[in-house]
């Protein structure tokens, strides 16, 4: 569901979960256009911070970020 996808969403991303949640989390998104959207919104933010000529965004920074979107999520569907 979206409470999976979501919580997962950066490991997705970042190619670090196993096979079976990779494949649930993409059957989910291509299901759900609201996490579809959250989706591609963390896609094109992580291209843009990988651009960046600066440091590594702190682990606070992804952990906020994390937890905005899990709250964002929660409120979408209770």
């Amino acid at each position: 569901g979206c409470g999976h996808a979501v919580e997962h969403l950066y490991e997705y991303l970042d190619d670090e979960v196993r096979w079976t949640r990779r494949m649930r989390i993409a059957w989910h998104l291509k299901r759900c256009p609201e996490c579809v959207g959250a989706y591609d919104f963390e896609a094109k933010l992580k291209s843009r911070i990988g651009r960046c000529p600066c440091d590594e965004p702190s682990q606070e920074l992804y952990d906020r970020i994390r937890a905005s979107i899990r709250e964002e999520a929660a409120r979408d569907h209770p």
